[in-house]
């Protein structure tokens, strides 16, 4: 089979023959002359067309390297080549167009008369298009063998005669290092296994007494149990909840504002944070946890409180990021874009987002498909959490049940259904007007230009007074249980956007999955009736979908290693990076469709390894031939993330709440929001909760989240940094955070014993997570002399017991400070 570029070149005699022609003089002025295809018509979409419009690059939903082109329609929603119609094909509009948006070529050398008339006169003769023999398919694709977009693999586990191994992952790591030349690492220490094991899957530090206990069950049943039970306790724990329920956030980009240009702050966020968390202790299926969270609206529910829990769900899709400030150019394709490129990603590990504009460049993803899926969130109506020129929210979901809703609402009801449909009218024809003005200023002159934006802008006035009533209605209505979540809207199609501009509308395009992940539609029943969420979770979800289990278990696989078996987490595409034990990764997406997508489960069988049990520190020759341990010779040091650092800080000075938030934010009330672009919304609320329960804001991120790597809000976050900078080492000196923490864990520290050696012993426990040794305590002991002995140089004469305590307090808070920077606190091994 000739790829289109070998069997345009097999037409470079043809090409030479019609030059040969034209000049001559020959040409087509008459449509009736005959013209042939290969001779005539091929030369001309080889030098002009085909660099754009081929089955590598199908720009605008065009190809003009196969017949395909007779019969298809285009992005524009026209089609390019009508047989016997020239007056009504694409082709010759914009090879005659003048406007930069359409004429075609874009650039280089126009086409000549000469060319136009062949293109005009093959047209009208029929537009014969030969099938050329070998040239009948398209060429091969390299997607087509792209082993993301192929199904999964059952793969059976290589046999390990070494006897290493202890589990299935085990016996694959074991045949790909052992090809490798590779040696495994030792085992590690059992304390640096139960605090890597303890942070992964809660986050918090393993008590000195969990230490004993651990150690202790390590001795009476062996390794190999005391590890089972020591995963089960942890997995059992409401802290697993709150450890995972951070990952989930970081890649679902979870924020507790809007994001538009006043970061419109939304009290109701929490709900859906708390979803996460209860549903991965639950251990919810992986499946119905996404299914929830992208149409839990549409789902049945028994009861008031199920019906609540999925429509909270939803939150995922109203978390999608707003913009701007004007509810009259509100650009509600920028949220849809933002839910679309969210999807992609974290559920599907795909860069869909490139679709928007044109057919994605790499990756097996057309515009018309992208289109197919925006469709699915036009048929949406997501909450409007307020902007600087309408103050005020609307379509959240009551949480009441319906009759208490209707009594709730029935006095305003009336007034906020009329407003809402001026408002609606208003925007539909500032839309309307917006498109045509789009269309005509093609051919105007710049008076003309002037004018009907002048037109537009009256028109727009009239939209943003109409707006500024209604939210002036909307923030009368007394404030009732409500969650930040969608429901469906009017089902739509979604015509594709050119070139990604909503006022340059094209074909229509019918609802449905992507070719290369399934390509189901929706039936026009279904189409007529709903938004088709529903239909679109089931595609996601399912078992035949490629990428589904894969992409979940790399990510779930990368958390506890630091890189993923692909180490592009979030880019399973061509672009992408190949998996490093493909065999594995298809073992472990399978096991975790057949344990019913439980995401426990998966962490049973990956800490349960001997993979995961290495050292941190293996043999040095490994370095040279895997620099990257990508075969897993050793165990990756990881530092602690931002949120672990700040938690552990309030565990070790007993400050940390662990209660969950179950309140919204003390935020303003809503009829004091005053917010505008240039005084965005900014409060913060602190308290000793868990990280996972702070605020977070997207456009004014905390200071100490940058310092420490901590998650970008606006975007799927698939990978933490772990910097290592100065600013960095400077929190640990200077920070009041830290020394408050120093001080209270030097209070307990005092109260915990009057003897200088079972203090420091104390301190190395909790902070360590071991026991000093006979150098260490040396150490400790010389500078608590030292700096005892400097508070009482600086400190005035004659020392009052309230200051001979403060100091005892300040020489053990400094040396807690010192430990807190070592790299054994700050990094697992």
């Amino acid at each position: 089979m000739l790829r289109s570029d070998q069997w345009l070149r097999r037409m470079g005699i043809g090409c030479a023959f019609s030059m040969a022609i034209l000049s001559q003089g020959h040409a087509f002025g008459n449509e009736s002359a005959e013209v042939d295809f290969e001779t005539h018509v091929a030369p001309i979409f080889r030098d002009h067309c085909v660099e754009c419009h081929s089955a590598d690059d199908q720009n605008g939903g065009l190809r003009l390297d196969h017949p395909s082109a007779i019969t298809t329609e285009g992005d524009s929603g026209k089609h390019s080549i009508v047989s016997g119609d020239p007056r009504n094909s694409e082709i010759l509009v914009r090879v005659l167009s003048n406007n930069e948006d359409d004429q075609m070529p874009p650039d280089g050398d126009r086409l000549t008369d000469q060319q136009i008339d062949t293109l005009r006169a093959w047209i009208s003769a029929g537009a014969a298009w030969p099938q050329d023999p070998d040239h009948s398919g398209d060429p091969i694709d390299e997607s087509e063998t792209h082993w993301a977009f192929k199904p999964l693999w059952h793969a059976t586990p290589p046999s390990d005669r070494s006897g290493w191994s202890l589990s299935p992952i085990d016996q694959f790591v074991a045949s790909r290092r052992s090809d490798a030349g590779l040696t495994a690492a030792n085992d590690a220490d059992p304390i640096a296994f139960l605090r890597r094991a303890t942070y992964d899957l809660t986050g918090l530090p393993p008590t000195p007494g969990e230490v004993d206990s651990f150690l202790q069950r390590h001795k009476q049943v062996g390794l190999d149990q005391a590890i089972r039970e020591l995963v089960e306790r942890l997995l059992a724990s409401p802290s697993y909840g709150e450890r995972w329920g951070r990952h989930w956030m970081d890649w679902v980009r979870y924020a507790d504002t809007a994001g538009d240009n006043s970061d419109y702050p939304i009290p109701q966020a929490y709900l859906y944070r708390n979803y996460i968390i209860e549903s991965l202790n639950q251990d919810v299926p992986y499946d119905r946890f996404v299914t929830e969270q992208l149409a839990g609206d549409l789902l049945p529910a028994e009861s008031i409180v199920q019906r609540n829990r999925q429509l909270i769900a939803t939150g995922y899709l109203a978390m999608a990021r707003r913009f701007g400030s004007l509810v009259e150019r509100y650009p509600w394709h920028l949220t849809i874009e933002d839910t679309i490129d969210n999807v992609g990603k974290t559920m599907l590990g795909m860069t869909l987002a490139c679709a928007r504009c044109h057919d994605h460049k790499f990756d097996p993803v057309s515009t018309r498909e992208y289109y197919g899926l925006y469709g699915f969130f036009a048929s949406t109506r997501y909450p409007f959490p307020g902007i600087e020129l309408f103050k005020a929210q609307q379509d959240f979901a009551s949480l009441l049940d319906p009759a208490a809703t209707s009594k709730h609402l029935s006095e305003y009801e009336p007034k906020t259904n009329k407003l809402t449909t001026e408002l609606n009218q208003q925007l539909e024809r500032c839309r309307v007007q917006a498109v045509e003005n789009a269309e005509r200023e093609k051919s105007c002159s710049l008076d003309e230009k002037r004018k009907m934006r002048d037109e537009l802008d009256g028109m727009l006035i009239k939209a943003r007074r109409a707006g500024e009533k209604l939210a002036a209605h909307l923030r009368e209505i007394p404030d009732y249980p409500t969650a930040y979540a969608v429901s469906d809207a009017v089902a739509t199609n979604a015509r594709i956007q050119i070139k990604g501009e909503p006022t340059r509308p094209g074909g229509e395009v019918v609802r449905g999955f992507p070719a290369v992940l399934g390509g189901q539609t929706l039936d026009s029943e279904t189409a007529a009736q709903s938004s088709g969420r529903l239909q679109l979770a089931n595609w996601v979800t399912s078992a035949d979908n490629p990428l589904f289990a894969r992409v979940i278990v790399n990510r779930v696989w990368q958390k506890h290693f630091g890189t993923g078996l692909v180490a592009s987490t979030s880019d399973f595409g061509l672009r992408g990076e190949k998996p490093s034990h493909p065999s594995l990764l298809d073992y472990l997406a399978t096991q975790f469709i057949n344990d019913g997508y439980s995401i426990k489960q998966l962490h049973r069988q990956i800490m349960t390894s001997r993979t995961y049990r290495l050292a941190s520190i293996g043999d040095p020759d490994n370095a040279v031939k895997d620099p990257g341990n990508r075969l897993l010779w050793k165990f990756n040091r990881q530092r602690l993330d931002a949120e672990s650092i700040r938690d552990t800080l309030l565990v070790l000075a007993g400050q940390l709440d662990t209660a969950p938030q179950t309140e919204p934010f003390p935020f303003p009330k809503k009829s004091d929001w005053s917010f505008t672009q240039h005084h965005p919304f900014k409060g913060d609320y602190p308290n000793q909760k868990r990280s996972v329960y702070q605020l977070t804001k997207r456009l004014t991120v905390g200071t100490y989240l940058q310092t420490f790597d901590g998650p970008d809000p606006n975007v799927c976050t698939a990978e933490r940094d772990q910097s290592v900078t100065s600013l960095q080492a400077l929190y640990f000196f200077n920070d009041d955070f830290l020394h408050d923490q120093s001080l209270q864990f030097a209070d307990r520290l005092l109260e915990a014993s009057s003897e200088q050696g079972e203090r420091i012993d104390v301190m190395f426990r909790k902070i360590l997570n071991r026991p000093p040794d006979e150098d260490e305590i040396k150490l400790v002991s010389s500078h608590l002399q030292s700096a005892r002995a400097a508070l009482e140089n600086t400190s005035a004469g004659g020392q009052v017991a309230n200051q001979r305590a403060a100091n005892k307090r300040a020489v053990w808070a400094s040396v807690i400070r010192g430990m807190f920077r070592l790299n054994e606190f700050l990094y697992l091994d």
